[in-house]
């Protein structure tokens, strides 16, 4: 099956050009194609993407995760599943310098049978009392109008069950909702069918009462008896507020109502009923009417009092009698007792529809067993992270931390430290950095992983490590590996060979722009010096077919020749032959074909003599060497070290000629040489001309570099590596800058000397 991933639109800013914006349009350049394992589910593309071609900047376009006008991305996978920023497919692990804290929590990282179990229950039971404890709010809300601490019915249940009020307490608080319970003694609790109540039955009404007036009741509960003084005239309170109630409403009538008696002073009757209930009221004592005003002469008991209260307090007050309120408050109580238990067994059934006791168990099992890891997962820890960094890294449970498991680099915890806290030298920071981003990327629920150019600050020793972790432990994962580095292209090859498809992201004003597929051929020459050298000794006729312009192309093969004669037996000193064509102030020429052939077994022309002067002369603008489609990568290789043979030869050539630099036949000179001698002050120089020589000599050592990598292989037989790690624009910028700078000088120093 085919893992295609076609963008439809890429868009950062103004970093890309406007063909990613529509790729639809173009119909190519659009499709990154993972190359499929046998042995594996995923998948790999390496992105080559030279520096300045927007690697980074595609990296954080696939990893946002929220479409916006300045950044956003289309593609579609297999051609009929669309992603976009909000399908959060894409998972990236940008480059080391991002990476200063190992982030994370450690289940991200560990992937053991029964550490993974464990983290799962432990999950489940943590959103299961949640769940639960939320729904048992919901439940005392409505059933018990029970929604704070303070209420009657939890000082009723601190009273019967003190450690069922314990649990009740922290789940009803506002603040805590139950995140305060110790979970193991909660289960061990309401598993416990003995500790259970027995429900009685209550009647509804009472029971209705009670959960709807648990104020009044409250209040009535805590009468204190014996500070209530006797008041017979307290029966006449309620008698007077009956009859104020009916003159207040009839008030403007002349007759009576109630005995149809004529002539009488409706208003005058109110104000006399009225100053009688005051004078009784007035008459009580403090206790007495604040146990009228909260408890009997309460609104709520005019519309439901199934229990008599207000008639029993009044009664009280009265007499005094305390064996009718008395008796009241126990079977008030009683009725408050059956409304806890209820609310107890609620309690108790809070799991019954769940499977939290067994998970629970599960659980507890586990805690008490020693962890174990994969086997995979124990090799990447400890034979690959440890071994590398010479330091311990270990799996430990944090007792103090309900039991979460810690990964420990010697006695610290390692995820959230400070990489400048871990001891290390920068390259073993940058390694375990990047390392536990990829076991993290492995545990990863997204299906695409996008890696930012991962080896780019590690020697040797590192390199062939992490393209065996990119290799091994994300192997089920999609990955596109973006990299300016031709030795992690190699380096994936030697751990699994032809395990990706290989891209080149070309983004450039007119430029053919997108992800260009590199063919099978020139991705092995990339990759092998010996199917390079193979194709220069022309095997299988390839090289025939493909040259279009002979002369052209033994000219720019004259820097890989000399690097390349340079290792190998050279008898006829065609190195130092060859040393001489390469320096502008020279005058010397060879016959490069005879050279080529002598290196490499194949004749391209019988002979082509190419002299200093043809170099210095050669015209750089449209080359066309070899077939572009077939080998672009090798095409754009021998194109640009020509413009930059060409250049380098002229800059040597016209600082020699132009300060008239001397020097014998044979003398080596280099190139850092010649720009010291140019622009060294002569004696008398004013400060001004002492400045401009040294902004001349700084322009020329700032681009000197990378003019002898272009033309130096004896180092590294990349022949790819300069070429490719440069844009197209950028070399003509640097070509023009150079070009303009030596007419500059020539102009302003040419009658100096």
């Amino acid at each position: 099956m085919s893992m295609k991933l076609k963008f439809n639109s890429i868009k950062n800013q103004s970093i890309f050009q406007p063909e990613f914006q529509s790729f639809s349009a173009n119909g190519y350049n659009n499709v990154i194609e993972f190359k499929k394992q046998s042995h594996a589910a995923g998948g790999i593309a390496v992105v080559y993407a030279p520096n300045g071609t927007g690697k980074s900047s595609l990296t954080a376009v696939l990893g946002n995760e929220e479409t916006r006008e300045e950044l956003s991305f289309e593609a579609a996978y297999n051609d009929n599943r669309i992603i976009r920023p909000e399908t959060k497919a894409f998972h990236t692990i940008g480059d080391q310098i991002s990476r200063n804290i190992i982030e994370g929590e450690t289940s991200d990282y560990l992937i053991g049978q029964d550490i993974r179990r464990e983290y799962a229950l432990k999950k489940k039971i943590a959103d299961g009392f949640e769940k639960a404890f939320n729904e048992l709010n919901i439940e005392y809300k409505n059933n018990y109008k029970t929604t704070k601490v303070s209420d009657y019915l939890l000082s009723v249940m601190q009273e019967r069950n003190l450690k069922a009020y314990t649990f009740v307490r922290d789940i009803v608080n506002k603040r805590s909702r139950g995140k305060n319970i110790d979970r193991e003694r909660f289960l061990a609790y309401v598993r416990d069918a003995q500790k259970q109540p027995r429900l009685e039955a209550v009647n509804s009404e009472k029971k209705e009462f009670v959960i709807s007036n648990a104020k009044i009741v409250e209040r009535f509960m805590q009468i204190n008896l014996a500070e209530i003084v006797v008041n017979a005239e307290v029966q006449e309170i309620e008698q007077s507020d009956d009859a104020i109630n009916i003159l207040g409403k009839y008030k403007h009538l002349h007759n009576c109502i109630v005995c149809d008696n004529d002539h009488i002073d409706g208003n005058s009757l109110l104000q006399r009923k009225k100053e009688h209930r005051k004078r009784i009221y007035e008459s009580l004592d403090a206790k007495t009417k604040a146990l009228l005003k909260d408890v009997a002469m309460d609104s709520k008991l005019g519309v439901s009092d199934p229990f008599e209260i207000k008639k029993t307090v009044l009664a009280f007050i009265a007499s005094g009698e305390v064996e009718a309120i008395s008796s009241l408050r126990e079977e008030i109580l009683s009725c408050a007792n059956e409304i806890v238990d209820e609310m107890i067994v609620t309690l108790f059934n809070i799991f019954v529809p769940t499977s939290m006791y067994s998970w629970w168990d599960e659980y507890s099992t586990l805690l008490e067993a020693q962890p174990t890891l994969d086997s995979e997962e124990l090799l990447y820890i400890q034979e690959i992270i440890s071994e590398n960094i010479g330091r311990n890294i270990r799996i430990t449970r944090d007792n103090d931390s309900d039991h979460n498991f810690k990964l420990m680099l010697d006695d610290q915890a390692l995820l959230g430290l400070d990489r400048s806290e871990m001891h290390l030298s920068s390259g073993e920071q940058n390694f375990i950095s990047l390392a536990f981003a990829l076991l993290l990327a492995r545990h990863s629920e997204q299906e695409f992983i996008v890696v930012d150019d991962p080896i780019s600050s590690f020697d040797s020793v590192y390199k062939n490590k992490i393209a065996f972790c990119i290799i091994k432990f994300l192997e089920n994962k999609k990955q596109i590996i973006l990299t300016h580095n031709t030795d992690l292209i190699r380096l994936l090859n030697v751990q699994l060979k032809d395990c990706f498809n290989l891209y080149i992201l070309n983004n450039v004003d007119g430029g053919r722009n997108g992800f260009l597929p590199v063919k099978r051929d020139e991705k092995n020459i990339l990759i092998s010096l010996s199917n390079l050298v193979d194709l220069f000794q022309n095997k299988n006729g390839k090289l025939a077919e493909i040259i279009h312009d002979k002369r052209l192309f033994l000219m720019a093969m004259i820097p890989f020749l000399r690097g390349y004669i340079h290792i190998m037996n050279d008898p006829e000193d065609l190195y130092g032959q060859l040393s001489r064509l390469m320096h502008g102030f020279e005058n010397g020429s060879l016959d490069i074909a005879d050279v080529y052939k002598k290196t490499f077994g194949y004749e391209v022309e019988p002979t082509e003599v190419i002299s200093v002067s043809d170099i210095l002369n050669v015209p750089v603008a449209g080359l066309d060497i070899i077939d572009a489609e077939e080998y672009p990568l090798l095409a754009d290789t021998l194109i640009q070290t020509l413009i930059y043979y060409h250049t380098r030869m002229k800059v040597e050539y016209e600082l020699v000629d132009i300060f008239n630099i001397p020097h014998q036949e044979g003398q080596v000179l280099l190139l850092t040489d010649i720009i010291q001698k140019a622009f060294r002050p002569v004696a008398g120089s004013t400060q001004e001309q002492k400045d401009k020589l040294r902004n001349n000599r700084v322009f020329f050592t700032s681009r000197k570099t990378l003019l002898n990598e272009f033309n130096h292989f004896e180092g590294n037989m990349n022949i790819f590596q300069p070429a490719i790690d440069i844009t197209e624009a950028a070399l003509q910028k640097e070509v023009t800058d150079i070009e303009n700078k030596l007419i500059q000088l020539r102009a302003e120093y040419a009658t100096l000397h």
